[in-house]
């Protein structure tokens, strides 16, 4: 039988903003889904964002407004309660800090899953210019 092939997904995590930024390509290849779930599992490690459908629509359903989908390359969520989990859970994530997460995309379950094995902190994009 031959192994399916799983496409990489990525998003990022500004602890600073309380903003998850999750890569439209990671969206559209789930689907692109009306709602998704903000998932941690403690235990694995893992970070995951699950497509959900209007039926199972609940209050941790984050909506996915069509209008930020035409902005750059990014969706961005913010949510002071799953940021806050992750830095009491995990003692990778540290206040004022961004991280990138590398994932694999599981189509049939409609989601993304990134192990924390794979976080990398995201170097300030503003350099100071000394002449």
């Amino acid at each position: 039988m031959a192994e399916t092939s799983r496409q990489l997904a990525q998003i990022s995590i500004d602890l600073k903003k309380s903003r998850i930024r999750v890569h439209k390509a990671s969206l559209h290849q789930i689907g692109d889904p009306r709602y998704i779930h903000l998932l941690v599992n403690i235990e694995a490690r893992q970070v995951a964002i699950r497509s959900v459908d209007a039926q199972k629509f609940d209050s941790a359903a984050h909506k996915v407004k069509p209008s930020a989908m035409d902005s750059d390359f990014s969706y961005e969520i913010y949510s002071q309660p799953f940021v806050e989990k992750l830095r009491k859970e995990f003692d990778c994530f540290h206040a004022g800090t961004s991280y990138r997460l590398t994932g694999v995309v599981i189509p049939e379950e409609k989601m993304c899953v990134f192990p924390l094995s794979s976080i990398h902190p995201i170097e300030s994009e503003v350099q100071s210019n000394h002449v």
